[in-house]
């Protein structure tokens, strides 16, 4: 999905949006709000791309939204901007860029895995 134009010959716009640096992980993360029933869409969506991007839940709101991290490495950024500016222009799901949640230090991602794979 690496289009440099859309079918009109237009590049797509950029999408707004701030990469956080996970320094210690050598990871970015990426963070957006989406709709409880399409978490399995972003997740299969990103997950289905040998090595471009992880999704983490972050947080699950009252209202039935969810915000997720994309965790991407440096290489992977442009890749994973390309395919949120796809399914931007295609408009579903909706998805909204979100701020991290203070709960996400640097470590918290990695943090978390550690402890979830220590309980296994």
């Amino acid at each position: 999905m690496n289009r440099d134009h859309d079918d009109h010959g237009a590049a797509p716009a950029p999408l707004a949006g701030v990469w956080h640096d996970l320094r210690d992980a050598a990871l970015w993360a990426r963070v957006i709000r989406v709709a409880r029933e399409d978490l399995a869409y972003f997740k299969c969506l990103f997950e289905s791309y040998e090595g471009v991007a992880l999704i983490r839940t972050v947080e699950t709101l009252p209202d039935g939204g969810v915000i997720i991290a994309i965790l991407a490495t440096s290489d992977f950024r442009g890749e994973t901007d390309a395919i949120l500016a796809d399914v931007a222009r295609y408009g579903a799901p909706a998805f909204a860029v979100a701020a991290l949640p203070a709960v996400c230090t640097e470590d918290w991602f990695l943090s978390t895995w550690v402890r979830d794979a220590g309980d296994a």
